[in-house]
């Protein structure tokens, strides 16, 4: 600058300067021996006015960039503050000097609360360990460290991923800690949850019998799950991924269907469903294959399904199948095996009654012939002969096919049965409701049956001399009990049903009506059977 002061003068100012300060701090030396006359003096004040100028220049330059700074300064600072990462600034033995908002809000504290505290204050027992050796890491290498640790904010605890490094400060030298930390509490909890899906998974495959499947549609290669080797018979490192290798095992019978099956789902992009048999080493097992086409990423595509090992299904299938096969065939011949015992019935009925009668008449008929017979004592024997067989008659036609029944309904009929089956050795009560309503014909048809034959069992196999018959209507359904004080018989045998009584008939009878059947037995001490049938 032209207007600055000399060197020479530079170096008579400091040295005015010097003995002004010493005069000011009293040394009376210093005072005598100043000496400057009167042009040294304004030359000395042409300066010092120069110097002011230049100071004044440069204290504005300070305040531009001061302010420059302080801009760039408050840019960063709301960056740092509106960070959706978490910052932590440490010194070296863990105390927070500096947070911005983010690690606030995490927190749910003040920053004043927060500043100066230990940041181990924070850092859960759990992950105690982890984050000493996260600083101690920090601190030796001087490199960027990592790890995950769980914090606690008074109830509140989460997960965070966190990154820093030891850095020097270079206007004070000091060490301190820069760490950022991200919420990963989500994240976790996702993989927590995942991870679970996949252990169940993986136990639900194993207990199922299950494993996956997958087709690179690109590359026409199938992957294979860990238990679809087993299901399938192969060796999990010679399997190589071909198709011809993965229908190897399928039965020849089935081959081309399988391969079809798959080549048309993979083709046409639709869902697949099927089950063949396998011939595997041993012996033949069924397989069930389902999948679906999945789009992984833009124009990656992928067939991914499972396989499961049926062969216990189709066995008990087929076993339920011949079960149901015998339930029918064992119906069918019940029913046979009922009618052929009532046409014996009605056979031996029309045989030792009805055919006796008829004989009795003919006998009397034919000695109505003679000359010496007497005619009006044969004719009163025949009348007699014939009342007895038109009553033997109505009651054969009761049994095959009641017209009471259809004309007054169940409770009448039954009431009638009793009346006409009852003996001085065997008595017969019936038990109804004072009001009933009609039923329909088939289900009336079927009670009655039902308790006649059960009548009929007290006293051809329980040899009772009493059965009571309760009949019971309630809003749905029909509670029908028959019981006798007969010998009965021990239900710990497991044939007690097929000893010719028709208790496995009228069990059958009663299934077909989705109605209950119960008996209750004993030797020496009757039998009471109960059954329960619905009605709308």
């Amino acid at each position: 600058m032209a207007n600055s002061p000399s060197y020479q003068n530079r170096g008579r100012l400091r040295l005015f300067r010097k003995k002004a300060e010493a005069m000011i701090n009293g040394d009376a030396d210093a005072y005598r021996n100043f000496n400057a006359g009167e042009m040294d003096i304004r030359e000395l004040l042409n300066e010092l006015q120069i110097f002011r100028l230049q100071l004044e220049m440069q204290n504005e330059e300070l305040v531009l960039s001061h302010e420059r700074v302080e801009a760039e300064r408050s840019k960063f600072a709301g960056l740092y503050d509106l960070a959706p990462v978490g910052y932590f600034i440490l010194d070296r033995v863990g105390t927070i000097t500096e947070v911005n908002n983010t690690v606030l809000d995490m927190l749910g504290v003040d920053r004043r609360a927060l500043i100066g505290k230990r940041i181990q204050h924070y850092v859960d027992k759990s992950s105690a360990d982890l984050f000493y050796r996260f600083i101690h890491k920090m601190r030796e290498s001087k490199a960027k460290s990592d790890c995950q640790v769980m914090l606690v904010a008074g109830t509140r605890s989460f997960y965070v991923h966190a990154a820093g490094a030891d850095i020097r400060d270079r206007t004070t030298g000091d060490e301190r800690f820069y760490i950022a930390v991200i919420d990963i509490s989500e994240r976790k909890t996702a993989e927590h949850h995942l991870h679970e899906t996949n252990e169940r998974l993986k136990m639900t495959l194993e207990a199922t019998a299950m494993g996956t499947w997958e087709i690179d549609l690109k590359k026409q290669r199938i992957i294979l799950g860990h238990h679809s080797y087993s299901i399938l018979g192969l060796n999990q490192w010679e399997f190589d991924g071909q198709y011809d290798t993965f229908f190897r095992a399928v039965h020849p019978k089935h081959k081309e269907r399988v391969k079809q099956t798959m080549i048309d789902a993979i083709k046409n992009r639709k869902d697949i469903d099927i089950e063949y048999p396998v011939l595997l080493g041993h012996g033949t097992r069924y397989l069930s294959v389902r999948g679906q086409v999945m789009d992984v990423d833009a124009g990656v595509s992928r067939f991914v399904g499972i396989i499961m090992d049926i062969t216990e299904k189709k066995q008990l299938e087929e076993e339920a199948e011949n079960l149901k096969r015998n339930n029918q065939n064992s119906i069918i011949t019940a029913g046979l095996q009922a009618q052929e015992k009532e046409r014996k019935r009605i056979s031996e009925a029309l045989h030792d009654s009805v055919s006796q009668l008829l004989y009795g008449i003919k006998l009397n008929l034919q000695e109505l012939s003679s000359p010496e017979a007497a005619t009006g004592e044969r004719l009163l024997n025949i009348n007699m002969l014939l009342d007895q067989a038109i009553n033997e008659t109505r009651d054969i036609s009761f049994q095959l096919a009641p017209s009471i029944l259809h004309d007054f309904g169940l409770a009448e009929s039954v009431k009638e049965m009793a009346k006409r089956m009852s003996t001085p050795g065997f008595c017969i009560s019936v038990k109804t409701p004072d009001r009933s309503h009609r039923l329909k014909p088939e289900l009336e048809i079927s009670a009655f049956r039902i308790i006649q034959e059960l009548v009929n069992n007290s006293i051809k196999h329980g040899r009772a001399t009493e059965t009571i018959v309760s009949i019971n209507l309630l809003k749905d359904q029909i509670i029908i009990t028959v019981k006798d004080n007969g010998e009965g018989f021990d239900m710990q045998d497991p044939g007690y049903l097929l000893r010719g009584s028709g208790l496995l008939s009228i069990k059958n009878r009663v299934s077909l009506l989705n109605g209950t059947f119960d008996i209750r037995s004993a030797a020496k001490k009757g039998t009471s059977v109960t059954i329960i049938l619905k009605y709308d």
